[in-house]
């Protein structure tokens, strides 16, 4: 597969390949093509899409759709079929819960490793509610927990969900109508984390200096371990072989910033410092090999993206951007997006990123676009950033 899709400004769905040819509209008015392939999907000005999502094979997208008809608004999730086109309805907003999960997101959208499923967060007239699909049967649908904050991540096999809402951090297993307690009185995080196979949990508690990673088995959650202190507000994922977990944390729960970057072992053996600095967001790379994050530079009101080998040395600067708005709420939420919207390539090469670039960056590539742009941004060679459309949301297939 190996494709980014991205929203345009018009809020219509592209996907592009890695080189930025190749480019396929989804949505919108689609020419039909005589060999087959995308068929036509004729939709009026007053239809938007966001937050496109890959499913982890590549086969399909999930996305939120506005459609506004007078002074009628409606809201409904979308999965699209990468390849052809082609749409159906696995959702819809009561017309009278009319309300977004964050900043410029009408829900929140995370398919299942299986491929099958879609968890996804919307507006009700109950609160905010999680909810699980099976997107071949829409009817089969099941709310999970409703009341915010609400903060999860799907476990390797798909077949359940650990769960952080309120204090407590639970896991629901399918068919997602219970939940077991894993972990009482956490605090200082937003989403929590499983190891890739599921053995472990991740969260962290409260102690006199601020607060505590704590690492336990899913099967014997009492026996829990403190690995690392942190900051009164802290962010972390595992690696993707589980031997380690990246975390950033910070003192002052009235700011989004971070103000460093560590790795620690899962043991609590060893930790070394990437960064001290102040970061927005983090990802580890899929091979595990290198940490990419999100710095600010406050004198200069720009973020930086910088990238690392995941051992901490040397920190190489890719850009100076400003991110798009859609990006901005997505960095600020970097723990629970990552896990739905990858800006690394599937190779570990590049990274995708949508927004402005700083005048420095704009010099060296000819031209000073104007508008959120998609860019290309490689880790490791010293080519410049590269432009590859015009839009303000852009995140890579996982393969």
């Amino acid at each position: 597969m190996n494709r980014i899709s991205y929203v345009s400004p018009e809020g219509n769905l592209f996907t592009v390949g890695p080189d930025g040819t190749d480019t396929q509209k989804l949505t919108g008015e689609i020419p039909v093509r005589s060999t087959g392939g995308l068929v036509a999907q004729s939709l009026d000005l007053s239809t938007v899409y966001a937050w496109p999502t890959w499913s982890p094979d590549g086969s399909k997208l999930a996305a939120s759709r506005l459609q506004v008809s007078g002074n009628r608004a409606e809201l409904s999730i979308q999965v699209i079929d990468a390849i052809t086109g082609r749409a159906s309805t696995v959702y819809q907003n009561d017309p009278s819960a009319f309300t977004l999960v964050a900043q410029t997101a009408p829900h929140y959208l995370y398919w299942s490793p299986d491929n099958h499923s879609l968890a996804f967060i919307a507006g009700t007239a109950e609160g905010l509610t999680l909810f699980v699909v099976d997107t071949a049967d829409p009817g089969n649908q099941v709310a999970v927990h409703t009341g915010a904050p609400i903060y999860f991540h799907w476990a390797g096999d798909g077949n359940s969900i650990l769960l952080h809402a309120g204090a407590d951090v639970k896991l629901v297993e399918k068919p997602f109508t219970g939940a077991r307690g894993l972990a009482s009185d956490t605090v200082g995080f937003r989403a929590p984390a499983l190891s890739p196979d599921g053995h472990l949990l991740a969260y962290s508690v409260a102690s006199p200096a601020g607060g505590l990673l704590m690492v336990a088995e899913t099967a014997n959650p009492s026996a829990a371990r403190a690995v690392l202190p942190v900051g009164v507000l802290a962010a972390f994922m595992w690696s993707p072989d589980g031997a380690e977990l990246a975390v950033v944390d910070q003192q002052d729960t009235n700011s989004a910033i971070f103000q460093r970057l560590r790795v620690v072992a899962a043991d609590g053996s060893a930790t070394r410092t990437i960064t001290e600095e102040l970061v927005l967001a983090f990802y580890w790379s899929p091979n595990g090999e290198r940490i990419a994050w999100a710095a600010l530079d406050r004198e200069e009101q720009v973020f930086n993206w910088k990238v690392a080998p995941s051992s901490g040395a040397p920190v190489r600067q890719l850009c100076r951007f400003q991110p798009s708005n859609q990006v901005f709420a997505m960095l600020s939420f970097f723990d629970q997006f990552a896990y739905s919207h990858s800006p690394w390539s599937p190779d570990s090469s590049q990274l995708v990123v949508a927004g402005t670039l700083a005048p420095i960056f704009s010099r060296r590539n000819g031209q000073t676009p104007t508008g959120d742009r998609i860019f290309i941004l490689d880790v490791a060679g010293e080519a410049a950033p590269r432009e590859i459309a015009s839009g303000t949301l852009a995140c890579w297939s996982w393969n």
